[in-house]
């Protein structure tokens, strides 16, 4: 699961910079995002690697200090992780729903800090339950505390990432709505032409609506499948089922690195392309935030 990982990783990797080229060296934050979850992937995947291969080669786990320090950054790249799907979800709702443009700074080091400071505080919290378990150094055994945090921590997000982007594809909707009343109150002497053309613009509105939705839900049906097999792996805890299933589903922690790759893939396609960085001032600019090719509507008048 960690190779495949690294796999998929490396595939965004690649493709971040493919695009970055093409940009001029730019990125939208629709490209940036799967880059910052890849590197986070990448991260956990490596940390995993490195805690498994000592059981896998010595039949038992790494020796301290050692295993607290693997422990603690395992614990660190997760919430780092997770955060991210969190402060991305809440940016852009603000930014779409509100009109409230949280500038992040060069290389988005805000949004960093953010992340970073929430994961460090949520350490501190479980920092007297690291230690070594039976396959892997994931949390000392006996203590309950570190994976009910975690758990609190994942359906916390997920509500939010849920809550903020539905809300998001609304006011995409809403906004492509009001674009298309003010077409129509603004022309009320329709003749043949000018029915087909706004006929058009419809279906043309519609499947912007439908891009920009996959792309939404792309992002929480990816968190789900990364993120649900842990949480069944936390229920088992409490039920004091340990079968080897249940470890297996807390390594499917790793998925994320190839999910991420099949997700960029299907937003972006099998080759990059060039966009257009600065959105122009349209109606429906709030849909470039979605990286989605789109035009301002208007209807031509046809001299008779």
């Amino acid at each position: 699961m960690s190779i495949l990982g690294w796999c998929g990783c490396i595939y965004v990797f690649y493709r971040t910079y493919e695009q970055w080229r093409l940009n001029d060296k730019k990125l939208k934050m629709i490209h940036r995002l799967p880059f910052y979850t890849a590197c986070s992937d990448f991260l956990i995947d490596t940390n995993f690697f490195v805690n498994v291969i000592h059981t896998a080669i010595y039949a038992e786990v790494w020796g301290q200090p050692m295993c607290n320090i693997i422990c603690i950054l395992h614990w660190l790249f997760l919430l780092i992780n997770l955060l991210l799907y969190g402060v991305i979800a809440v940016t852009t709702y603000l930014r779409i729903c509100h009109e409230k443009y949280f500038y992040r700074g060069k290389y988005d080091y805000k949004i960093w800090v953010i992340i970073i400071t929430a994961a460090i505080i949520f350490q501190l919290i479980n920092i007297n339950n690291h230690g070594p378990r039976k396959y892997w150094c994931n949390g000392r055994s006996g203590q309950r505390v570190s994976f009910t945090l975690l758990f609190v921590i994942i359906t916390s997000i997920l509500i939010i990432i849920c809550y903020c982007y539905f809300m998001t594809l609304y006011t995409i909707k809403l906004q492509n709505s009001n674009s298309i009343n003010n077409i129509i109150n603004n022309n009320h002497n329709f003749d043949n032409k000018n029915e087909e053309i706004e006929i058009m613009n419809r279906l043309r509105i519609s499947e912007i609506e439908k891009k920009a939705a996959w792309k939404i839900i792309s992002y929480i049906l990816l968190f789900i499948l990364q993120w649900l097999p842990v949480q069944i792996n936390i229920a088992t805890r409490w039920t004091t089922i340990r079968e080897t299933w249940t470890y297996i589903l807390g390594a499917l922690v790793t998925f994320g690195g190839i999910g991420n790759a099949i997700i960029y893939i299907c937003n972006e396609g099998w080759y990059s392309r060039k966009y257009e960085i600065e959105a122009e001032t349209t109606n429906l600019q709030v849909t470039n935030n979605f990286n989605i090719n789109i035009e301002d509507v208007k209807i031509f008048k046809i001299n008779m």
